[in-house]
Parts: C-alpha cells; sequence; structure tokens
C-alpha cells in the first residue's frame, strides 16, 4: 500500500510560559496535542512529520515540496493580521495540497469584522456591532450592553469580564485599553442574552454537521458573566473542573436544531471554508441564532476533559478521535484528488 506522506504544520508552545504570557500563547498547542495528532495521522495509515511553523517556513515547505503529498495545517501563524493564511498562502504558491480553508477564508475568519460583513451581504443573522480604530468616535445605533473584543485575536484573547460593558463611559474606558493593549481596532458588539451554541461542520461539498454544543455558564460565581470570555474558557473551564461547561448533544427541540444547523452550514459555505471548521452561535431575545464568530481552524484536543469543542462533538457523534482526523485528512485528499489508500476506506474513514 502507498502510504500518504503528511507534514503536519502547527504552533508548540514553549514548555515554559511565564505568567504574563499565559495569554499570548493561548492559541498554540502543547507538545503532547500535536503528538496525538501525529499518532492520529498515522493511524489512519499515512506516514507524518511534524514540523513547527517559524520564520523560514517557507523555505522549509520548498525544500521538502518533492517529499510531501499533503500538509495537514493547524499553524496559528508568527503574527500579524493574515497569520493564520502563512502556511495556506505558501501552500498554494508551491503547489502542495494542505488541509482546511484557504488563505483568503482565513484572513477573513480571523478578523471579526470581515467576517460580519460576509455574513451580512449573505443575510445570515449576526449581532450588530461598530468597529474602532481609536474609540473616541462617534458611537452609531447601538444597543447596551455591549460587548469589546480586540478584532484580530482567537481563542477569547482579549476578551474579558469586564469587556461587557452596560454604558458609555464604560465603552469608550474598555475599547481604549483594548486596542492599546492589543494594537489593533476594537469591535464593540450588541450581546445576546440567550443560550450559547458551538457547531462542528466537517468536509467540503457535503458537509456533515456534527451534535451541537451548549456551553453553559449557570455554574459560574457571582459577578462572572455568562459568557466565553477569557477568564470562562481558560480557567473556570479547565481539566481539573468538577462541572461539564460544554454539554453536547445540546438539549434542545428538533425546531432549534434544524434552525441552528442551517445558520451553522449558510456560515461555513459563505466563507469558503473547507474540511472542518467550528461555528460560534448564540440566540438573540426572540430566540433567533445568531452567529457570532467562525472558526476555520477549530481547537482538536483529543482528551475529552479538555473540553475541545470538536472533538467532544465528534464522540458525541460515535467517532474515535482518529476517524476525526481520518476524515479531515479524506475531505482534503478528495478534494485535491488524491488517491485515498484503500485500507483507509475499509476503516470507514471517508
Amino acid at each position: 500500500m502507498v502510504k500518504i506522506r503528511i507534514a503536519l504544520t502547527c504552533s508548540i508552545k514553549p514548555e515554559h510560559i511565564a505568567e504574563k504570557d499565559r495569554e499570548k500563547y493561548a492559541e498554540f498547542d502543547s507538545k503532547g496535542t500535536i503528538n496525538g495528532l501525529a499518532d492520529a495521522i498515522k493511524s489512519n495509515g499515512h506516514e507524518v512529520e511534524i514540523i513547527d511553523v517559524k520564520e523560514d517556513i517557507k523555505d522549509v515547505l520548498k525544500a521538502k515540496k518533492n517529499d510531501i503529498d499533503l500538509v495537514f495545517n493547524v499553524a496559528e501563524g508568527l503574527s500579524g493580521e493574515d497569520r493564520e493564511s502563512v502556511v495556506p498562502k505558501i501552500c498554494e504558491e508551491l503547489g502542495i495540497p494542505f488541509t482546511a480553508s484557504g488563505s483568503e477564508t482565513l484572513i477573513i475568519t480571523l478578523n471579526k469584522a470581515k467576517t460580519k460583513w460576509v455574513l451580512e451581504k449573505n443575510k445570515i443573522a449576526t449581532p450588530k456591532s461598530q468597529l474602532f480604530h481609536r474609540g473616541d468616535e462617534e458611537l452609531g445605533e447601538l444597543r447596551f450592553p455591549l460587548l469589546v473584543k480586540p478584532v484580530l485575536e482567537g481563542s477569547s484573547k482579549g476578551i474579558f469580564n469586564e469587556n461587557l460593558v452596560s454604558n458609555e463611559s464604560e465603552l469608550r474606558k474598555v475599547l481604549v485599553k483594548t486596542i492599546k493593549q492589543y494594537n489593533q481596532p476594537a469591535l464593540a458588539e450588541e450581546f445576546l442574552e440567550g443560550r450559547e451554541f458551538t457547531v462542528s461542520v466537517i468536509g467540503y461539498d457535503s458537509p456533515v454537521v456534527l451534535p451541537i454544543a451548549e456551553i453553559k455558564f449557570d455554574y459560574l460565581p457571582e459577578g462572572v458573566h455568562h459568557m466565553d470570555s477569557y477568564e470562562v474558557k481558560w480557567i473556570y473551564d479547565n481539566p481539573d473542573s468538577k462541572v461539564d461547561a460544554v454539554v453536547c448533544p445540546a438539549e434542545i427541540d428538533k425546531e432549534l436544531e434544524d434552525s441552528i444547523k442551517d445558520i451553522a452550514i449558510r456560515a461555513f459555505k459563505s466563507l469558503d471554508c473547507k474540511d472542518w471548521a467550528r461555528i460560534d452561535i448564540r440566540l438573540d431575545r426572540k430566540g433567533i441564532p445568531n452567529v457570532l464568530e467562525v472558526n476555520a481552524l477549530p481547537g482538536f484536543m483529543k482528551d475529552p476533559k479538555e473540553n475541545s469543542r470538536l472533538p467532544k462533538a465528534a464522540y458525541a457523534a460515535g467517532w474515535s478521535y482518529e476517524e476525526l482526523i481520518g476524515r479531515v485528512l479524506n475531505s482534503a485528499l478528495s478534494r485535491f484528488k488524491i488517491k485515498i489508500p484503500t485500507a483507509n476506506l475499509d476503516k470507514g474513514f471517508l
């Protein structure tokens, strides 16, 4: 059997991170997470080489071009507003097939304002918002409370409990702080007070929606807002917590389930996502699902204790971690018309 030669491009967290730098590396993956992903790729019958993405990544991939059949990309990039698109851009230029969305999609989905523009153009519900470059611009017709977010971050970076503001004085203070601290514009978004869900989508032409997960907040102490802030995602919801903050499958009726799945697929397709993505959704006061964000490079930690939302949805669907990775791989291999080893098809991983 001919094995597919795969380069696993990734961003590995330093082994020792100072407390002040923890948020900086929030989107990076531990060595254990990457090794687990590499093992899952191998279990699907492939060869894999781990490449930690550094400044020389273009030279590295160029040198290995003839020895690579596919790049499995989970790299967060280096810096700047286009950082997540670094590996896809290089692969597109060199003609190397790769998993997940293309560079244009990753540029858009990292930018919350651009994502909203695409969603709105496609008549997909998303909370009203306004982009601030300085913090002193005239405030448009937005309804408080408002949630302030750095426009170019993921993994809830920069979205703290204090970022949910109830008046203009609080808003100005948080806007200026966020813009200065992250050196980028800030988005002020109307806060929806309904239930929050996250939806994992796998595939391309006929994407599959995995069981919907609900993010629960009722366990939080008084004074902590019911939203997926940095504190909630990385402090209160941790592997040692006795509370399961992510319920999957979500306990919802069929009508709401269908409505959530529909908007997730529409968001996935409108942004031209490929192979896998996770769409965060919240209900408005009328119970209508609104898309908050689209994660085209979703988290993929294997250990259920980590509460990584996409793998958790896969487990709820009855898939193993190895099957999840196999389905992502085979979606990309099919898109690029790379022959899939028969043994993998026998495992039912297509």
